[in-house]
């Protein structure tokens, strides 16, 4: 490990992390909206996890984009790592991951606030969230062609898995019913015994 640059290591390291966290977002929400684990996860605490995970994927992106800027190998600049398809190597590569970003940015942002802003919210959500969709594939592309180990029999076996399972759950998304309103469970009364 002589002569590896530590944040070279800290941006593999946190760029996999945040991609392996927005493929459980994506899981995670896909399952919200069917039955497929039934009586094994009760929506609402899919819900939260699926919230956390895509809160706790954020962090990890957001180390990552600091920590490019730090490089000495690839000298990136704010600019370079916000906008889009401005870096100088390899524009669709580096570019495709600041488009991810801000793809999961208003969603992430909305999610938070959106109970403050009542039906608006909810309306700006629903957009947002729709766009979202798009964030996985894009910063699975993003992975493929900036990784540097994207094409290593390891990482190949991880996207290969996180495709297969993405694939099952849209198709299990497509076939099995969403769940019906969460209901409380009514409370059991005491039945009266007959007196003799």
């Amino acid at each position: 490990m002589n002569g590896i640059a530590w944040t070279w290591l800290g941006i593999r390291a946190s760029g996999i992390t945040a991609w392996g966290l927005l493929t459980a977002v994506v899981l995670w929400g896909i399952l919200l909206r069917t039955q497929l684990l039934g009586r094994f996860a009760h929506p609402m605490k899919l819900l939260d996890l699926h919230r956390w995970l895509g809160a706790i994927a954020m962090v990890f992106l957001l180390a990552h984009m600091v920590l490019l800027l730090f490089d000495k190998f690839l000298p990136f600049t704010l600019i370079t790592v916000l906008i889009p398809f401005t870096a100088e190597n390899d524009r669709i590569a580096y570019g495709l991951g600041s488009l991810a970003f801000w793809i999961m940015l208003p969603v992430t942002f909305l999610g938070r606030i959106r109970a403050k802003m009542g039906q608006v919210g909810n309306a700006w959500f629903k957009r947002a969230h729709l766009l979202a969709y798009a964030a996985w594939p894009v910063a699975t592309a993003h992975y493929v062609l900036a990784g540097t180990d994207a094409l290593s029999d390891w990482s190949l076996a991880l996207l290969f898995a996180a495709t297969a399972l993405v694939v099952m759950a849209l198709l299990a998304r497509g076939f099995v019913p969403a769940p019906g309103p969460v209901r409380p469970i009514p409370e059991r009364r005491p039945t009266r015994t007959a007196l003799s």
